[in-house]
Formats: structure tokens, C-alpha cells, sequence
């Protein structure tokens, strides 16, 4: 069957809104009037002869043919998208990597200025978001992910475990001893991850505990921070104690000595992971970056391992 002239078009407005939640954003990330995009949805529905979304004054709902749809051709727009952007983009193109913001602030970004000298033809473009990104769907080369799920259809190399344990300031931690009494660590402020915290893993204040053989107690009200590495900000500051990964924790604790380790390290159920579609595996730009990525960040697990009461 051929295709409808505007059933590109279409999916492309349809898909804007099924991923911004209503026409109004759609409109505003397509640059197109809340009209054109409420035509197109109308006439992608009679070039397919089905309801794809039920719209009412102040909502709108994706049927069930509209979520076929839109899984079913997802990955088609990317690739067709990748295609035009392959067919357009110089051999100069930054090569793109995307982490969780925590690793890009406190352990990637300090370090570029390496990458560069090392790779001083191969500029990188770093992109930080904490959810995990479809890497074809996003138009996105590279990845470091912390991680213990493998994907198909994507290349995993293994870089290194991760380790976890409270950190405060030098001030305001003082008893030597505290490490090997974790109880005591509940007479102080805790900062709390609120992103980790809706978890159960070692990272949390629940799952580190329950490591110690403690709980967290009833009645704690304790300052939260949406990122990891806006969390160990405050700790240096000395507003409480925070639990730390040994990823992020290399040039505040160990080179500038700003807080100190004060509750035994765990290894985490993650490991990181370099990860890039199958297909770009063996381009010689991801081969250059996974080594540099896989050397880089193993040094920095051993260096601050090596300062570890575990």
C-alpha cells in the first residue's frame, strides 16, 4: 500500500505530541500554531481510519491504537531522522556522549581538557540527563550508564564497580572513631539524594543502612537536593552528611580534602558500563573514547578505592 503524502508529516506532529503530553507544547516544539498541529492529528486519524487521541476541554488520552502507532513507528522516524543527519553532518561533528548529570559535573567535565589533548581532532559533545535515553531514538552516539541491565541491540563494555558510603565535612564530623560505630552517624543532619532516595539500592540512606544492620528511625526530617552532585555541595559546606559515590567524590575529597569518609563503603549492585549502538561499536572515534572513557574512570575507582575503609 503506498503511502499518504502527508503521513510523514503527520507521525512527525503526532509523535510531538504524544512525548510533550498536549497540542499547546507540541505546537510551541514543532513551531507550528495549536490549529496546524490539531489538523494533522485529525488528518493522520482519517489517513489511518482510527481515533489515535481523545481530546476533551482539558485533557487528552493516546487510545490504545494511538500507543500501537506510535511504538510501532518510533524507531522508524529516528532512523530516518539519523539518515538525513548522517547525510548532512561533516566529518567534523562533535561525537556525542550522554551520562547522569552527577558523573558529567564531578568526574567528566573535570577531566575534558585531558580528553582533548588526548584526542585533539575528535571534539565531544556531552549531553547529561538522569533518565536513560534510546540512544537511536535520540540521535545519541555514546553512553555511560551505571547500570546492571544489558539492552539488545546495544554494545556494553564493562568499566568498573561503584562504591558507596557517607562523607561530611571535616567541622562537622569530628568523632575519629565514627566509622566504626555507624549509630552514631543518626546524631547528625542527613542530606538526602531525592532521586536515590526513591529507591532501595546502597546509594540510599535505607539501603546503606540496611548494610550497617540499622533502619532509618521514625521521626526524621532531613533537606533534600533533586542531583548527587548538588548534594555533595552542601556537604562540603557542612550542612550534613550525605552518602557518596566514589565516582563523584575523587577531587572534593581526596585533592581538596573538603569532606572525608564517615561510614564504612559498599559496593553497589551497579557497575558502569560504556554503551553505544551495536553498529558504531568499532568506528574509530567510539574506540577512542571508550578507551579513553574505560582508562580514565578505572583510575579514578582505584585511586579512591586505595582511601577507602570498606
Amino acid at each position: 500500500m503506498s503511502l499518504h503524502p502527508a503521513t510523514l508529516t503527520c507521525l512527525q506532529v503526532f509523535h510531538a505530541v504524544v512525548d510533550k503530553g498536549s497540542f499547546s507544547r507540541a505546537a510551541l516544539h514543532l513551531n507550528l500554531t495549536q490549529s496546524a498541529v490539531s489538523h494533522r492529528i485529525k488528518q493522520l486519524e482519517g489517513i489511518a481510519g482510527v481515533t489515535l487521541i481523545e481530546r476533551s476541554t482539558r485533557h487528552l488520552k493516546i487510545t490504545p491504537l494511538g500507543e500501537k502507532l506510535y511504538h510501532h513507528t518510533r524507531l522508524n522516524l529516528a532512523e530516518i531522522a539519523s539518515a538525513f543527519e548522517r547525510l548532512s553532518a561533516s566529518v567534523d561533528s562533535p561525537l556525542s556522549v550522554t551520562t547522569i548529570s552527577s558523573l558529567a559535573t564531578k568526574w567528566l567535565l573535570p577531566k575534558l581538557g585531558d580528553y582533548n589533548q588526548a584526542y585533539p581532532d575528535q571534539p565531544l559533545s556531552v549531553l547529561t540527563d538522569d533518565n536513560i535515553l534510546d540512544l537511536r531514538y535520540e540521535g545519541i552516539d555514546t553512553a555511560i550508564r551505571l547500570t546492571d541491565t544489558e539492552v539488545p541491540g546495544l554494545h556494553m563494555t564493562y568499566i568498573c564497580d561503584e562504591w558507596v558510603f557517607p562523607v561530611a565535612s571535616n567541622a562537622l564530623v569530628t568523632d575519629r572513631d565514627i566509622i566504626a560505630h555507624p549509630e552514631r552517624l543518626q546524631q547528625y543532619p542527613w542530606l538526602l539524594d531525592l532521586v536515590t532516595e526513591q529507591g532501595n539500592d546502597e546509594s540510599s540512606w535505607r539501603g546503606w543502612l540496611r548494610t550497617q544492620g540499622l533502619a532509618v528511625p521514625d521521626g526524621r526530617a532531613d533537606q533534600g537536593f533533586s542531583r548527587s552532585d548538588i548534594t555533595l555541595q552542601a556537604t562540603a559546606a557542612g550542612q550534613g552528611i550525605a552518602i557518596a559515590r566514589a565516582s563523584l567524590v575523587e577531587l572534593d575529597m581526596l585533592n581538596m580534602q573538603l569532606f572525608k569518609q564517615v561510614g564504612r563503603a559498599v559496593k553497589m549492585k551497579y557497575g558502569y558500563y560504556f554503551v553505544c549502538p551495536e553498529e558504531k561499536a568499532q568506528r574509530p572515534d567510539i574506540c577512542n573514547l571508550r578507551h579513553w572513557v574505560t582508562t580514565e574512570l578505572r583510575k579514578t575507582m582505584q585511586h579512591v578505592h586505595q582511601a577507602l575503609v570498606v
